[in-house]
């Protein structure tokens, strides 16, 4: 998501800007929705869309409503606990 926000629209959003607890790439977040995966050594269950919102605009200063609309990240909950590193890889199991 930040990596096309600015290829296609020229908006540079740093991984901490974007207000979520993990960035991921090379994931399609909106497909883990009422799917449990594992992120490292803890296992997550994806539960909604988490949709862009204005508080997000004005902390920012950044254009950012439309193009994150249905491509703002995922909220999930945590299953299991344990650590995760950067660079863990997120495990999509087939259902």
């Amino acid at each position: 998501m930040l990596d096309s926000l600015r290829e296609a629209l020229g908006v540079s959003l740093q991984p901490g800007e974007s207000r979520r607890n993990l960035t991921t790439r090379g994931v399609a977040l909106n497909d883990l929705v009422g799917r449990r995966f594992p992120v490292g050594a803890v296992l997550c269950e994806g539960m909604r869309l988490c949709e862009p919102c204005r508080y997000l605009e004005g902390v920012t200063g950044k254009p950012l409503l439309e193009p994150l609309l249905h491509r703002g990240g995922l909220r999930a909950d945590v299953i299991e606990g344990g650590q995760i590193h950067v660079g863990d890889e997120i495990h999509v199991w087939q259902t």
